[in-house]
Order: C-alpha cells, then sequence, then structure tokens
C-alpha cells in the first residue's frame, strides 16, 4: 500500500467515525430535548386539572353548605371531609399508601436512591386521592401530588424509552420542574427548586433540560389557565432603607415560625399515633378534626389560594385574626398529613407565612407609623422566609415569590428575610420539613448520607505524625535532594533557633517556579517559601479540610496545635482524605449489608453466608448444578469482578467469585465446609 493511499484510507475511516460520533451526539440531544418537552406538556396538563378539579369541587362543597344554612350547613361542613377521609381509605391504606401526604419526599427519595423509579400506580391512585382530599378540604396543596404525578410519568416514560439511570434522573428533575412551574406559573422557581431540592445539586447536565420542562408547563398553564400568577399582588416596594432592619426582623422570627410548623406537624402525628387507631378509620377521623377546625376558621380548609391572595392584597386587616389564620392553617395542615389525606404543603406554608408577614407588618406600622409601612409587602416576604425556613430552599423561594410579585423593587427584603430564615432554622432544626418527612418514615437520602460520612471521621485520624520539616536556611539545591529521597512533595520550614514553629512551607511547585525564573540552587529556602500557611486542626471533620484545600489549590496540609496554631502536630495529604472517606464509606455499607442481614434472619430466621472461592476451592470451574451445594442452601447471587451475577443452573463458578446465599439457621458452618474440602462425589468430607 503507498503511502498516499494509506492517507486517504485514515481520512476515510477518522471521517467516518466523526460522522458516528456527531450522529449518535445529535441522537442524544434530540432525545433529551424531546422527552423534556413531553414531560413538560405532561406536568403541565397534571396542574391544570388538578388545579380545575379541586377548584370546581370545593366551589360545589361551598355552595351546598351555603345553601343549606345554618346547623344543617354546619353539619355539612364537618361532614364532607369525613366522607373525603372514608373515600380514599382504601387508597392510602391498602392499594397504594405511596400517595399519603406530599409527593416531594418520595421524588427526592427515588432520585436519591433508586435512580428516579417510582411505582406506576401512583400514576393513577394520585390524581384520586388527592383531588378527593383537598376537594373535601384537606388542608393541604395541589403542588405536590402534580411533582409525584408527573415524575410517575416521567419514570414510566424512561423505562419504556429503556433510557440509562442517569436519563431517568434526568427527567424527573424535569417532572418536578414543571410541576412547580405550572402550578404557580412561576417557570424560573419550578428550575431552581428542581436542582435544589430535587436533586440536591446545580450541574449544566441537567440544566437544559429542566429549563425545556418548565418553559413546557407553564405554556401549557398559561394557554389554559392564562397569564396570571397563583397569587395576584399589588406593586409593593421599598420605600425607605430603614424599613430593611424590619424585615432582618421578620427573618428571624419567620424562622421560628418555620421551626413551629415542623414541631407541630411531628407532635400531631404523633399524637394520632399514640390513639392506635385502625387503619381505616384513621383517614375518616382526620377529616372529623378537619372539618371541626372548619367550623371554627373556615378560611384555613383547602389549598386557600383565595385567603392568600387577600392577605397579600391587604385586605384581611387584623393581628389576632391574622395570628388566629396562622396557628390554625399549622394544625389543620398537620392533622391532614398525620392522618394520611393526600396533598402537599407548598400551599399551606405559604398562607401560614403571608398571614405571619402580614401580622408582622400591622405592628410595625403601629410601632413605626413615620415610616409608611404596607403590612401586604411585609405579607410577601414574611411568605418567601417562612418557606424558606421550613424547606431550606432559598434561591428558589426568593425566584417563585419574586416572579409572583413581578416587582424587582422588594428584592432585598426578599433576600434579606429568607437566607436569615434559612440560616436561623437551621440552627434549630437542622432537618427540613422534606427530610423530616423521610427520617420518621425510616429513609434517608444516599447523597446527604455520603456527605454526612465525611463529617465523621476527624484529621487526627487520617494524618500522618511524621512531620515532613526542613531548616529556612537551607538551599533550594537541598530541598531538591529531599523531594528525591523520601514521598513527600512538601515540607514545613522551621528555623534552628525555634524547631518547633513553623514559618513557612515550600512544595515541589515552589521548586519548578525557581528553576523557572532562573533562582540560583544555593538560594534559601526562605527566599521562595510560602508565608501564608493553610493548617488543620486534628478536631476537624475531613469535609471541612478537603473543601479548603480544594478553594486554595493545595494538596497537603500541616495539622497544628489548637493551643498554639504555628506548633504542626502532624501532616495531612488529599490523597489520605479522599482514602479514609472511600474506607468509611465502605464501613457503612458493610454495616448496612449486616443490617440487612439481620433483618432477615430475624423475619425468616435465614442467614445470609459470603463465600470467597479461592484457587484451591475444589469447586472452582464447576456450574451450581455440578457443585450439587446443600438443599438447606439458596445461591441468590455471585460478585466477580464488581459486578453482581444473578446465577442459574448452568452458572460456572471462577476463581475469585464471591457466592452470596441464603442458607438455614445454624447450617453456614456446613455450608462454607463444601468450598474447602469436598469429596469426589461432591458431598463434603
Amino acid at each position: 500500500m503507498t503511502i498516499p493511499h494509506f492517507m486517504k484510507k485514515t481520512r476515510l475511516f477518522f471521517g467516518r467515525m466523526l460522522l458516528k460520533t456527531h450522529y449518535r451526539e445529535s441522537s442524544e440531544t434530540i432525545s433529551l430535548v424531546l422527552s423534556a418537552l413531553l414531560i413538560g406538556l405532561l406536568a403541565g396538563l397534571s396542574a391544570v386539572a388538578f388545579d380545575r378539579i379541586v377548584h370546581y369541587m370545593g366551589i360545589g362543597f361551598g355552595l351546598l353548605r351555603g345553601q343549606l344554612g345554618g346547623f344543617w350547613g354546619s353539619f355539612v361542613g364537618v361532614l364532607i371531609p369525613i366522607v373525603g377521609g372514608l373515600l380514599i381509605t382504601p387508597v392510602v391504606t391498602a392499594w397504594s399508601p405511596d400517595v399519603r401526604g406530599s409527593g416531594i419526599p418520595g421524588v427526592m427519595l427515588s432520585v436519591s436512591n433508586f435512580a428516579g423509579r417510582l411505582p406506576k400506580r401512583i400514576i393513577f391512585w394520585r390524581p384520586i386521592a388527592s383531588a378527593i382530599s383537598i376537594g373535601t378540604g384537606a388542608s393541604l396543596g395541589s403542588e405536590g401530588p402534580v411533582v409525584q404525578l408527573s415524575a410517575a410519568v416521567a419514570s414510566l416514560t424512561s423505562n419504556l424509552m429503556k433510557l440509562d439511570d442517569e436519563r431517568r434522573r434526568n427527567l424527573v428533575a424535569v417532572a418536578a420542574a414543571g410541576g412547580i412551574a405550572a402550578t404557580f406559573n412561576a417557570p424560573i422557581a419550578g428550575v431552581l427548586f428542581a436542582l435544589e431540592v430535587i436533586l440536591g445539586r446545580f450541574t449544566n447536565k441537567y440544566f437544559g433540560s429542566v429549563v425545556i420542562g418548565a418553559v413546557a408547563a407553564s405554556a401549557v398553564s398559561r394557554s389554559i389557565l392564562g397569564p396570571d400568577p397563583a397569587f395576584f399582588v399589588p406593586d409593593y416596594g421599598l420605600d425607605s432603607p430603614l424599613e430593611l432592619p424590619l424585615y432582618f426582623v421578620l427573618g428571624i422570627l419567620s424562622a421560628f415560625v418555620a421551626v413551629a410548623i415542623i414541631r407541630t406537624m411531628v407532635g400531631v402525628e404523633d399524637s394520632i399515633n399514640r390513639l392506635k387507631l385502625p387503619l381505616w378509620l384513621r383517614p375518616a377521623a382526620g377529616g372529623l378534626l378537619i372539618g371541626l377546625i372548619g367550623l371554627l376558621l373556615p378560611a384555613v380548609l383547602g389549598r386557600g389560594y383565595a385567603i392568600t391572595g387577600d392577605i397579600l392584597q391587604g385586605e384581611i386587616v387584623g393581628i389576632g385574626l391574622l395570628l388566629g389564620l396562622v396557628l390554625m392553617k399549622m394544625v389543620a395542615m398537620s392533622v391532614s398529613l398525620a392522618s394520611w389525606h393526600s396533598g402537599g404543603i407548598f400551599a399551606p406554608i405559604l398562607f401560614i407565612g403571608a398571614a405571619f408577614g402580614a401580622a408582622f407588618g400591622q405592628l410595625a406600622a403601629q410601632v413605626f407609623p413615620a415610616l409608611n409601612v404596607t403590612p401586604g409587602a411585609f405579607a410577601l416576604v414574611g411568605m418567601a422566609a417562612v418557606f424558606a425556613g421550613a424547606e431550606r430552599a432559598p434561591m428558589s423561594t426568593i425566584v417563585m415569590v419574586f416572579e409572583m410579585s413581578n416587582d424587582y423593587r422588594l428584592i432585598l427584603p426578599l433576600l434579606l428575610a429568607a437566607v436569615v430564615a434559612t440560616l436561623i432554622a437551621d440552627i434549630f432544626h437542622p432537618e427540613s420539613i422534606y427530610h423530616v418527612m423521610l427520617s420518621r418514615k425510616g429513609h434517608s437520602l444516599l447523597r446527604l448520607r455520603e456527605s454526612d460520612l465525611l463529617q465523621t471521621i476527624t484529621v487526627q485520624e487520617v494524618m500522618d505524625s511524621d512531620i515532613p520539616k526542613l531548616d529556612a536556611e537551607d538551599s533550594i539545591k537541598h530541598l531538591a535532594e529531599a523531594l528525591l529521597s523520601s514521598h513527600h512533595h512538601g515540607f514545613i520550614l522551621t528555623t534552628r533557633d525555634d524547631s518547633e514553629h513553623i514559618v513557612g512551607i515550600v512544595t515541589l511547585s515552589d521548586l519548578e517556579n525557581s528553576r523557572q525564573e532562573g533562582i540560583t540552587a544555593s538560594t534559601p529556602l526562605r527566599e521562595i517559601a510560602r508565608r501564608t500557611v493553610h493548617c488543620a486542626l486534628p478536631d476537624e471533620p475531613i469535609s471541612e479540610v478537603l473543601e479548603r484545600m480544594v478553594r486554595y489549590g493545595i494538596g497537603r496540609m500541616p495539622v497544628v496545635d489548637p493551643k498554639d496554631r504555628r506548633r504542626p502536630v502532624g501532616f495531612v495529604r488529599q490523597a489520605d482524605l479522599a482514602k479514609a472517606y472511600y474506607q468509611a464509606l465502605q464501613r457503612q455499607r458493610q454495616a448496612e449489608n449486616d443490617e440487612k442481614a439481620t433483618r432477615l434472619r430475624e423475619l425468616t430466621g435465614q442467614e445470609i453466608v459470603e463465600v470467597k472461592i479461592r484457587p484451591s476451592c475444589p469447586l472452582s470451574g464447576k456450574t451450581l448444578r455440578e457443585a450439587n451445594l446443600p438443599a438447606e442452601s439458596i445461591v441468590v447471587a455471585i460478585r466477580r469482578g464488581g459486578k453482581t451475577v444473578f446465577p442459574h443452573g448452568d452458572t460456572k463458578l471462577q476463581t475469585g467469585d464471591t457466592v452470596v446465599a441464603n442458607v438455614a439457621p445454624g447450617f453456614s458452618a456446613k455450608f462454607r465446609d463444601y468450598f474447602v474440602k469436598v469429596r469426589a462425589g461432591g458431598e463434603p468430607s
């Protein structure tokens, strides 16, 4: 073959490869856009359907109560939530318990722990249960059900399209963004909520498709329900910078309201649990309590959009009345959740925040009349602050309220109050309301568990007590020799007069820089050393030290005495911290496996046994059928090369495999014997 012919063939080969790669990437992009568009449209339709069903059910029952009036109107008002509880009982107790309460924690769990997989039954039962619950008076919102329904549709769509786990997570995030965007006509807030709460991280990989889904859902919602946001807000603004301290105080107080919401929810649920009601009676009993609350203050029933709008427009006056709405809405929401009614917590928390903010604003107007305070503006900011404090999602909350108000002049109070509320609430109750809901069901998010693991390992557990030191008067040549003769890439500098305290640090990069700058090899190290030395403390968690190393772009750090910050007691490297973390992660996963094995043994009496196939194992190279393992055991999995093989009779055992089996109680030792000493006939000797 001539050289020109070879070059032509090479160009053709790489041209085809480039064309295939471009075609594959284009196809994936088109698929991503189309699937995000589809899920966004479905989320928008779901939001519209929910809104109309709940709206007209509320109107119908309201007219019925109004027509009857007097005693019978009140009786029907109490009866309707009871009937609603009875209607949803078979759904929430037997057919689909997943649809109890807010669906957002379930979506968070599915994305974090199950690659976005949700049960298909949610698609059918969630709209039925939520429409009945909210329509008959449960003090819950429709945004959570819309998010979970859309997420379940996204999960099913991903399965039908045979998408991988990462794409499934992506589409579930798209569904969440679409549900929030369509419900509140706030597409930007929907995008941020999906990234901030559902995914728990901001990445370019998800951003584009999430935006497409939110835009599509909002377009559907606006075309059917109109362009107006969920609440109409007058044009409020910041009339004077002197109001900012008041908004700061509102943020602090809103944090305590947010914590009170969480603790009320937990307390009411514990109280109902202690009653030990039959399962079939719990939703109806909750309905009775909801109906009785409605007798005292009907405004707290249902989603409360109209009342929230009136509060924001300043049409509800009276500090006592507003605080009464705060308290009763808090209790009504908690009762609805504790009795397994189906609905979200967005709308109730926004209601509570608006009422509390309005009460604070009216009080401020009385105390500081010269400021001309507008209570409605404080209602809007209070809504954001309480919501951010309860859900720990300040960015999406600020943007949502900003989109609803459409007034940039309130951005400073919104930012100030929401961030202050989040920080203060995090001090007094570290878990958000969604994480509390998950933890009370025995769940935790894997992404949080791995993050928390970084907090459990301290620097002193992994630091090297062999501290690499050089004298500040040593030459650059001496540094080069020390780097070659040791495994260290950095040295602490001390002086001859004081060898116990740090005066600087030099690393391999400092040596390279000195050579590039033409500095002679006889130059003392103090001339090229860095005087600013970032240090770690022995009792610090490795998460904080790793974060500092990444921030400052360094790979090693001295560990110093807490009582004398210049005296080194150890040395730690970024690689050491990462290695320690992964070792701890392996220990945690092993502990989880041991816990599962214990639960299996307690429930069934069986034990889980793992046996490694050594090179000397007589069963290596045989199929499971040929191994003739005892009837008291069942091989459930084989771990091979980092993968899990689900075995059958023809699966051949290989050296290095780990055989996982369920065995009868007390049979584990005998089972292990089959892998170390076997007769010719296959029976243990």
